[in-house]
């Protein structure tokens, strides 16, 4: 079994996983509502996903993804803009590398829980190796 989501790193490493937002707006049986907040320069800590999720960009902004294995994209979401996310992604952070702040509102369906190693990466994704 290989560690593509980055769990056996994170505790090699010692990491103490943080939330996947700022604040929980709406928490109930079917969806738990994030707020993500990110202050220019500021990082959301390290995170992962055990849900399928929507984000939806408020003010929206630049921001990099990072990866626990070093991997790093940059995004841009405009005022908005939704992302669907269909599968596990690995332990990544957020960093906001705007001049504004970035707030959108991130919404977990719990319908579906996904257990690592065996959940599906999201379908615009493949793996670095398997």
């Amino acid at each position: 079994m290989t560690d593509r989501h980055g769990l056996q790193l994170a505790a090699e490493r010692g990491l103490k996983l943080d939330e996947v937002g700022s604040r929980i707006v709406v928490d109930n049986a079917h969806v738990r509502i994030w707020e993500v907040r990110i202050e220019p320069g500021e990082t959301l800590g390290w995170h992962i996903h055990h849900h399928p999720y929507v984000v939806v960009a408020v003010t929206g902004g630049r921001n990099e993804i990072e990866t626990i294995f070093g991997d790093r994209r940059t995004t841009y979401e405009p005022a908005g803009h939704v992302v669907l996310i269909d599968g596990m992604r690995p332990i990544h952070r957020l960093a906001n590398r705007d001049r504004t702040t970035y707030l959108a509102r991130l919404i977990e369906l719990k319908h579906i829980r996904w257990i690592p190693e065996t959940a599906p990466l999201p379908s615009h994704e493949t793996p670095d190796t398997e």
